[in-house]
């Protein structure tokens, strides 16, 4: 057990005992007294809870802070485990003997199973980097550390991660099993956690401060009655409707929460929907311990101890695994029109946010100029190695120069070009910008000085009063929330509607407006900001190189109208795989 350094007297003036809670000190005598029925044929735990007792109280008495208390208790124990010999004169019968070595190997195996996985798993891994940042001694310690947890899993029946070499295993007398399993639990117990500790730490330290942080807190929350007590009466005021914080609920929710998920059959997509269910409901539970755990008294929080790891363990597994089914169960549950063809959903905006690809074409859509406009160059100019782009030397563009700059006259050939990606061309006082609608889901606006878009929500009862934000020049756009009151607007004018009318869906998701508002807000808002890079890269890419060279407004111009054809491209194909564009 890890816990806070704690001197023999506290800030307070108490000694170190009067604040240690008997539940912690009821935690040991049990484990202790589970050691020495594991020591002695036939006997039992609760015939040793005397002697536990016994034994635990003589070394509470002469220790002089908490952590001399732990450490003496380990230090007897595995001394005691070292040098024991059994009775003379007792034998047991081989089945039973048989059956006690299953047992305890299962126990075993449940206890440090999970980190002598992760060790050898990602042990190769931790060498390599030990080997790199601290030397070989270091390293060769490591390895000989994941080398043991190898031979210790064999000797547990356990089967190796694919690619692992496995060790020879070892011959264990019959009649000595029982001691072999006994020493490699003392082994497994005071080796274990800190060679995985260090192997987390030099691969993932993200999840090692979790878990340091998650330990601290277990500690401090089983040390503080008065913090406890305060912590269950803010819960029960924060939430008066669920002030069920008992040990039988606890028990219930780890329950689900480590219930087993069904596996998916072949070719069966309804087993997909049911194993992510499952997982959510996985999720659902851990929160919920976590919630009631923090309700808990002391004495009840003893006996669940570490279930905050366990809560954490369970939710970043659970979520990771829907994270990467997410795609699949999308694409199953989507619905289709009347012609089979996909519904655009407002979700698609960030769930499919726009990327721009190096892949993408050097050379950009262009349209011709009118008869009547001006001639551009006749013939085009060849690229020399000077001006063969790369992606370090691409600077950002952050406005339009010339193309529908405010009293600039618009390029009549770009109309016909808008009308093939069905963009309409609006004007919004002196500014100028091209929008694209995306179904009944949610519209893009891009403005060109400066460059930016906005996606939002088609508000299709769209008054346009206040729902724009201005700049310092006048330039408008729309607000994050467009669209997303019209519900509520509708249920204001016919108050007969059911209340439900109210609610946003979204995600799969039904709830007010107040509580799903900003959270789609935000969505929108990323979405925004990753179709304005988009943009800018467009326009970069097209005019790069070209300033080494005197350029009239008519070739810039043309430029850029080939840049914003190229995204309006990328916009369409985005969120619409299927699109073709529709004939001039």
């Amino acid at each position: 057990m890890s816990a806070l350094p704690v001197n023999d007297v506290n800030p307070s003036g108490l000694n170190w005992r009067d604040g240690f809670p008997q539940a912690l000190r009821s935690e040991e005598v049990r484990s202790i007294a589970k050691v020495l029925a594991s020591l002695e044929p036939g006997a039992t735990t609760a015939s040793k809870t005397m002697l536990a007792m016994r034994f635990e109280d003589s070394i509470f008495k002469s220790s002089d802070t908490l952590d001399d208390y732990r450490k003496t208790i380990r230090k007897r124990i595995k001394k005691l485990q070292k040098h024991y010999t059994e009775t003379e004169g007792i034998t047991e019968d081989a089945t039973l003997t048989r059956e006690r070595e299953v047992l305890l190997e299962r126990e075993i195996r449940d206890t440090y199973g999970a980190q002598l996985l992760y060790i050898t798993t990602h042990g190769d891994d931790a060498v390599k980097i030990t080997r790199e940042k601290f030397g070989n001694q270091k390293a060769d310690t490591l390895q000989q550390h994941i080398a043991h947890a190898r031979v210790w899993m064999v000797d547990l029946g356990m089967k190796l991660p694919h690619g692992v070499t496995c060790p020879p295993a070892r011959v264990i007398d019959a009649g000595g099993r029982m001691a072999h399993l006994t020493k490699l639990q003392g082994h497994l117990e005071s080796r274990l956690t800190n060679v995985r500790s260090f192997i987390i730490q030099i691969l993932d330290k993200d999840l090692y401060a979790e878990e340091a942080y998650l330990k601290q807190v277990d500690d401090i929350l089983l040390r503080n009655e008065n913090g406890g007590r305060l912590l269950r009466d803010a819960l029960m005021k924060a939430n008066p409707d669920d002030t069920d914080f008992s040990e039988k609920r606890m028990t219930q929710l780890l329950e689900r929460m480590n219930a087993p998920v069904p596996i998916p059959r072949r070719n069966q997509e309804d087993d997909n929907l049911r194993v992510a269910v499952a997982r959510v409901e996985k999720v659902r539970a851990a929160v919920q311990a976590f919630y009631t755990y923090s309700g808990l008294s002391i004495a009840e929080k003893a006996i669940f101890r570490s279930s905050l790891e366990k809560c954490f363990a369970v939710v970043r597994e659970c979520l990771n695994e829907l994270d990467g089914d997410y795609k699949t169960l999308v694409h199953e549950t989507e619905a289709k029109d009347d012609d089979g063809k996909r519904i655009i959903q407002l979700e698609d905006a960030w769930n499919n946010p726009m990327q721009f690809s190096e892949l993408e074409g050097d050379e950009p859509e262009t349209v011709e100029p009118h008869a009547d406009e001006e001639s551009g160059p006749e013939n085009k100019r060849q690229k020399t190695d000077g001006e063969v782009k790369g992606k370090a030397t691409v600077p950002m563009v952050i406005r339009s120069k010339i193309l529908l700059t405010p009293d600039r006259n618009t390029l009549s050939s770009l109309l016909p070009a808008l009308k093939r990606k069905r963009a309409n061309l609006l004007r919004r006082g002196n500014f100028k910008c091209v929008q694209l609608e995306f179904g009944n889901a949610f519209e893009m606006t891009i403005y060109f000085v400066p460059l930016l878009v906005t996606i939002r929500a088609i508000d299709q009862f769209a008054a346009h009063d206040g729902n724009y934000s201005h700049s310092t020049e006048g330039l408008s756009w729309p607000s994050l929330y467009q669209g997303l009151h019209t519900i509520d607007h509708l249920s204001n004018r016919n108050s007969s509607q059911s209340k439900d009318d109210n609610n946003l869906t979204v995600l799969g998701v039904t709830g007010s407006y107040e509580t799903l508002a900003n959270i789609i807000a935000s969505k929108l808002e990323y979405a925004s900001a990753q179709a304005t890079y988009v943009l800018r890269r467009c326009f970069a890419e097209s005019t790069v190189n070209q300033s080494s060279r005197a350029l009239s407004d008519f070739e810039v111009e043309i430029l850029e109208v080939g840049a914003l054809i190229k995204f309006l491209r990328i916009a369409r194909t985005t969120y619409m795989p299927d699109w073709v564009d529709d004939d001039p």
